[in-house]
């Protein structure tokens, strides 16, 4: 590489690495607060809590680093307008191929890392948030039990509480559960302490009740019930939890292949899709980075962006269409991304005019890449 592409090279490089760490940042905050609600719900065990977000992380980057590839090349040439780098650059004679050449390496960059992510690691990831998932909802649910919270159970057919627990015991000091009874009616289970007991042959789990009371009642009803034991066995009832059918984003490359559904077809031109999208949108970005000195970096994120959601809602209409047959997996996806293209060829002979076609005759004293 010439000094020249490399000094551009690194300067996209560079940006696109600081966008996809700030996007990423924003996303993971997002992720982390929607699972943690789910933490404090008592719906997923703390020890969980780190994992969900690591396979999360996994299927951001595969969205996230074509849009930080996408800004970071607008953000690099930005800077080189704003501080006249570009005009030294034109002055010198360089043609396009100054911008492009660097732009092109730092796209297939992002194409080998994006085919690896979704041919490979999100399938990976998304196989292991399901099985982790199903897991998660077959777990004990005297596991989920902690002291000082309400913890909702059986989705949400069932609260308990505890105030303390008892250290190296399944004990629970002061406990209260509230369960949901046929026809409306509801039973509230008070006690001086539980003892949580797993049948091992039957697998049913029971919160045994010492010194409490029993209220069954009814909203609206003139009578309740009401019974004091001294000890008293609740059955926890849990939902039949069957092992799901494999979802299609977290199939191989290879099932997907095998598979001649509409939903497998839709899913396999996603994920070429995604690593061509990178490349196109590192094009794209060429002829839409172009400011003055007073504009500044930033002046087109707006315009950026206007266009990338277009593009981004585009393939995900046609990834749900081909999935519904509502358009032909032969059309599939390709003509969103002709569209893209026309436009990167429109903007680029606007941009620096048809000089640079094979064939036309760049004006003395005029470098494509300072063209108007």
């Amino acid at each position: 590489m010439k000094t020249l592409d490399r000094y551009i090279f690194k300067e996209i490089f560079l940006t696109w690495i600081a966008v996809t760490v700030v996007l990423l940042v924003i996303m993971v905050a997002n992720v982390l607060a929607r699972i943690l609600s789910k933490v404090t719900d008592g719906t997923i065990p703390v020890d969980a809590l780190f994992l969900l977000v690591g396979v999360q992380v996994i299927n951001l980057l595969v969205t996230l680093i074509p849009l930080g590839l996408y800004l970071g090349v607008m953000l690099a040439f930005g800077r080189m307008y704003r501080d006249s780098e570009m005009s030294a650059v034109a002055a010198c004679g360089t043609g396009l191929g100054a911008l492009y050449r660097p732009a092109i390496v730092n796209g297939v960059i992002g194409v080998v890392v994006i085919t690896f992510l979704t041919f490979w690691a999100s399938p990976w990831s998304a196989r292991y948030e399901q099985q982790l998932t199903e897991k998660i909802a077959t777990q004990s649910i005297g596991s989920l039990l902690d002291a000082g919270r309400f913890v909702e159970i059986l989705d949400g057919g069932a609260v308990v509480f505890t105030e303390s627990l008892a250290d190296g015991s399944d004990q629970f000091n002061r406990v209260f559960v509230h369960r949901d009874l046929e026809d409306g009616a509801f039973e509230v289970e008070t006690a001086e302490y539980a003892i949580y007991q797993r049948e091992e042959q039957t697998d049913e789990e029971f919160i045994v009740f010492v010194n409490g009371v029993s209220t069954i009642a009814k909203p609206g009803a003139e009578s309740y019930q009401r019974t004091k034991f001294a000890r008293h066995g609740v059955r926890l009832p849990r939902d039949e939890q069957t092992s799901r059918e494999l979802e299609n984003s977290a199939k191989s490359f290879t099932e997907l292949l095998n598979s001649d559904d509409l939903q497998s077809t839709a899913e396999m031109q996603w994920r070429f899709s995604i690593p061509l999208a990178a490349l196109l949108l590192a094009l794209l970005a060429i002829p839409l980075s172009y400011t003055s000195p007073r504009q500044g970096r930033y002046s087109k994120i707006a315009l950026a962006i206007m266009l990338y959601v277009p593009y981004a809602n585009l393939l995900v209409l046609s990834r749900k269409w081909i999935a519904a047959g509502t358009i032909s997996p032969v059309v599939g996806m390709v003509w969103v991304h002709l569209l893209v293209v026309v436009l990167i060829i429109f903007l680029t002979v606007k941009r620096y005019g048809a000089s640079w076609l094979p064939g036309k005759n760049v004006p003395k004293n005029q470098s494509p890449v300072s063209a108007s």
